[in-house]
C-alpha cells in the first residue's frame, strides 16, 4: 500500500497529471509538496490525545493501518496520505474510487455497513486505528471496536460537518497543517465553481427524499443536515419548511443513518415551497419520482432529481471529494434551474 499521497514530486508529476486528467485539479493541488508537511513532521509528536463524543482517544504512534466505520473520514484519510485498508461498502463512491486509481492505493477491503456484520472483517485487518466519524454507533458498540484497536469518533453527537471531519482526522494522524490547507483548497473549490453562475445567490430551495413505494411520505431535510449544509455553500439560500415539521418523526436512513431527515406526509406536499426542490431518490426511478412530485407542487417550483447513490450520497457524506464531485457534476444543474425558476 502506498503511504504517502502528498510527495515531493512537482507539479507536473504523473500524479498530477492523472488527477488532471480524472478531472480533479483542486485534488492535484492538494497532492504536491508544500512546506506544511515539515510542519506537520516537527509539530506531531507522539502519542497524542485527541478528543471526542465518546471521551478522550491514546493515539501511541502515527497510526498507518487504519479503517473507518462511519463517512467521510475515508476520503479524508486518502487525501492525506494514508489510504485506509478498510472502509463500509457504501463508502466505495465514485469520487473515492477515481483518486484512488489516481493515487495507486491499493483497494481497500470492503465490509458491511451494519456493525455487527462488520466486526469481524475490522478485527481481521488488524488496524492501528479506527475512525467512526459519522456513524451512528452506541458506546457499547464504541466499546467493542475499542477493543480492536484505538477508536477516533466525531467530536459531538450526531454527523459532523466537513470541515470537522478534516480537522478531526488531520490532528489524529499527526497531519494537521495539510488538514487546515485542505480546507483551505476545499473552500477555494467552492468558490470557483459557482463564480460563473450569478443566478445562484438568492435562488431558494429545499432538499427532499422520495421513496419508491406507491404513495409513500416525503424525507425532508432539515436545516442541520449534510445535503441543506452543503447546498447553503454553493450560495443558495434554505427555504421555510413546511409548518409543523418541527415535531414531525426523524427518519433514519437504512445506510447512512440520521442524517437529519423527518417524514412529510404525500397529502401535503404542496407545502413545499422555493425556487428549486432538490430531490434526492433511488437512481433508476429519479426522474419518474421528480415528475410525479412536480404535479404536487406550484409550477414555478424547478424539480432537480439527485440519484441517491451519487449526488445524494455526495451530499450526505460532505468531504472534499465530494464536494468537488458535486462542484463538477451538480453546480451547474443547480445554476440551470436557478436561472429558469427566474424566468
Amino acid at each position: 500500500m502506498r503511504d504517502e499521497i502528498a510527495g515531493t514530486a512537482p507539479v507536473t508529476s504523473r500524479r498530477a497529471v492523472v488527477l488532471g486528467l480524472l478531472g480533479l485539479p483542486f485534488i492535484a493541488a492538494a497532492c504536491t509538496s508544500s512546506p506544511t508537511e515539515e510542519t506537520d513532521a516537527q509539530d506531531a509528536v507522539f502519542p497524542i490525545e485527541v478528543r471526542h463524543h465518546f471521551g478522550v482517544t491514546t493515539i501511541a504512534d502515527r497510526p498507518v493501518r487504519i479503517a473507518t466505520f462511519g463517512v467521510a473520514a475515508a476520503d479524508v484519510c486518502l487525501l492525506l496520505g494514508i489510504a485506509p485498508l478498510g472502509m463500509p461498502g457504501s463508502n466505495s463512491t465514485p469520487w473515492y474510487n477515481l483518486g484512488r486509481v489516481a493515487e495507486e492505493a491499493m483497494t481497500p477491503v470492503l465490509y458491511p455497513d451494519e456493525l455487527d456484520l462488520a466486526l469481524a472483517a475490522i478485527e481481521d485487518l488488524e488496524p492501528d486505528l479506527i475512525f467512526t466519524l459519522g456513524a451512528d454507533i452506541t458506546r457499547d458498540e464504541y466499546s467493542r471496536l475499542s477493543d480492536i484497536a484505538p477508536v477516533v469518533h466525531g467530536p459531538g453527537e450526531g454527523k459532523p460537518s466537513w470541515r470537522e471531519t478534516v480537522d478531526q482526522v488531520a490532528r489524529t494522524i499527526g497531519r494537521s497543517g495539510r488538514g487546515t490547507e485542505l480546507i483551505r483548497d476545499t473552500e477555494q473549490r467552492i468558490r470557483e465553481s459557482t463564480s460563473d453562475y450569478p443566478d445562484l445567490p438568492g435562488t431558494t430551495f429545499l432538499a427532499v427524499e422520495a421513496f419508491t413505494a406507491a404513495g409513500a411520505d416525503l424525507g425532508v431535510y432539515d436545516g442541520a443536515s449534510g445535503p441543506v449544509g452543503i447546498l447553503e455553500e454553493f450560495g443558495i439560500s434554505a427555504a421555510p419548511l413546511p409548518a409543523g415539521l418541527e415535531e414531525a418523526e426523524e427518519l433514519v436512513d437504512d445506510v447512512f443513518g440520521r442524517v437529519g431527515q423527518v417524514r412529510l406526509p404525500r397529502t401535503r406536499a404542496e407545502g413545499l415551497r422555493a425556487d428549486v426542490l432538490v430531490l434526492v431518490a433511488e437512481r433508476r426511478r429519479a426522474q419518474e419520482l421528480a415528475d410525479e412530485l412536480a404535479g404536487d407542487l406550484d409550477p414555478a417550483v424547478q424539480v432537480v432529481p439527485a440519484p441517491k447513490d451519487e449526488m445524494g450520497a455526495a451530499m450526505i457524506m460532505a468531504s472534499p471529494l465530494s464536494i468537488d464531485w458535486l462542484a463538477r457534476n451538480f453546480v451547474p444543474v443547480l445554476a440551470e434551474a436557478a436561472f429558469d425558476a427566474r424566468q
